[in-house]
């Protein structure tokens, strides 16, 4: 009996040591677990690694709509840059001879509409480049009369371009714009001439303008 009872006793003492174990286990575990001297820096780099990842997604959309904006940019220069043969070869066709052929390779870049009325206008307000503004003696590649404020004007109170390019460019820009507004047709174009109102000019003459006009914009 006596036997028993202590196996029994030493049975209940081994099985309340092991309990008392395991609650000081899980006590050490979360003790640990929440310590900050012993987590602080893993903490710490786990919080950092969080930040640098959303910092990179955050930079890589951004680059990445950087890339395809520059890649769109690049497919209209490219597409604007597109040599028109059949159109250059329109326009050399048109104005051999003239000054303004030599900005051939320029207009056959343009869509056919907005070369149709740079030729058909150039022909109307300088003979193609025969008459034209010069800034203190020196062309302005100004065939089309345009007139916007620049550092350099030239006679008559006339736009002066630094080159046959930029003379293009610019006024190529003007008639696509205009276009975009429903000025469509020579007829509506009689605003190159006008401005708002034809008030000032003879119905001949803006009639004139309108007939010289279409005659060159129909040969497209």
């Amino acid at each position: 009996m006596i036997n028993n009872k202590t196996k029994i006793d030493e049975k209940l003492n081994s099985e309340n040591h092991s309990k008392e174990d395991e609650v000081k286990s899980g006590q050490n575990f979360f003790s640990k677990l929440f310590d900050p001297d012993e987590n602080s820096v893993k903490w710490l780099m786990l919080a950092l690694v969080l930040v640098f990842l959303i910092a990179f997604a955050m930079y890589s959309r951004i680059f990445a709509d950087g890339i395809s904006k520059k890649v769109d940019n690049i497919k209209l220069v490219k597409v604007k840059n597109n040599h028109n043969k059949f159109l250059a070869e329109k326009i050399e066709t048109l104005t051999a001879g003239y000054p303004i052929e030599k900005m051939t390779r320029y207009l056959s870049r343009e869509n056919k509409e907005v070369a149709a009325f740079m030729v058909a206008i150039a022909k109307k307000e300088s003979n193609w480049g025969k008459r034209t503004p010069k800034y203190h003696g020196r062309e302005c590649y100004n065939y089309w009369g345009f007139r916007a404020k620049r550092a350099k004007m030239g006679t008559g109170g006339h736009t002066c371009f630094d080159s046959p390019k930029d003379a293009v460019g610019t006024v190529s820009r003007r008639i696509e714009d205009l276009l975009s507004k429903g000025v469509n047709t020579p007829q509506k174009m009689v605003v190159w001439k006008c401005g708002y109102s034809c008030g000032g000019h003879s119905s001949q003459s803006v009639q004139k303008w309108i007939s010289d006009v279409s005659y060159y914009y129909n040969k497209f």
